[in-house]
């Protein structure tokens, strides 16, 4: 959960975990249906639960209400039939303004819960459409058959290399090499910032290194809109 939370720049954990558990005490289930159920102290997030949970935070920062969320997540799920709406492409392409169908779906979320912010952000000049195409679209490959989010590049214009892919380092960013970022941010701090002492303990090239080790120290600084 830390680790997704630093990835998508939530900046908390215990939001992502509201999300995915839901919260008990004030009688609201999950918002979405994830892949792993909790082992013990162990959370885990698939790759599709991370791409929904970065949908989900984009529109809380919008000030869209948790329960228009929930609302359409519902109706989405019956009508795509898949427990990840909010990683399907159907979704995701109304920033062309093509799928009438979802937008009806969200008009409707945004009326039963009297959510006026997602209303004015249908209505007025497209401005979801805008902050989705803008935002969320860039950096993420969709699958040709089930229409989901297979593969993601957190920071294209500047890291256009590195890449979230479920088949490759378990999810974890990584650059052309298959190695983890972090894994060379690590090494590079034990070999005394030496980016040539890492390169070649690995067989790769510096470069390799210097983009992993840019990456990580980007994920620390304080949050920006890095799609852009």
């Amino acid at each position: 959960m830390p680790e997704a939370a630093r990835l998508i720049r939530v900046g908390r954990a215990r939001r992502i975990y509201g999300w995915l558990r839901g919260y008990p005490q004030r009688k609201i289930g999950p918002l979405l249906e994830r892949d792993y159920e909790p082992f013990d102290s162990l959370e885990e997030l698939s790759f599709l639960d991370l791409m929904e949970v970065r949908f989900v935070e984009h529109f809380r920062e919008h000030g869209v209400k948790g329960r228009s969320l929930r609302i359409a997540a519902d109706q989405l799920r019956r009508e795509l039939k898949t427990p990840h709406p909010f990683a399907s492409e159907h979704v995701h392409v109304i920033a062309d303004k093509a799928d009438i169908m979802i937008e009806e779906i969200l008009r409707a979320s945004a009326e039963q819960a009297g959510d006026k912010r997602l209303r004015s952000l249908l209505t007025q000049n497209y401005v979801m459409y805008e902050a989705i195409k803008q935002t969320l679209l860039p950096g993420v490959t969709f699958g040709a058959r089930d229409h989901l989010a297979e593969r993601w590049v957190p920071v294209p214009k500047k890291f256009p290399t590195i890449a979230v892919d479920p088949r490759i380092a378990y999810g974890q960013p990584a650059g052309p090499t298959g190695i983890p970022t972090h894994a060379l941010y690590d090494a590079w701090k034990a070999e005394g910032e030496n980016p040539d002492a890492v390169a070649y303990w690995y067989e790769i090239p510096t470069t390799d290194v210097l983009n992993a080790v840019k990456f990580e120290r980007l994920l620390d600084e304080p949050r920006q809109e890095q799609a852009a």
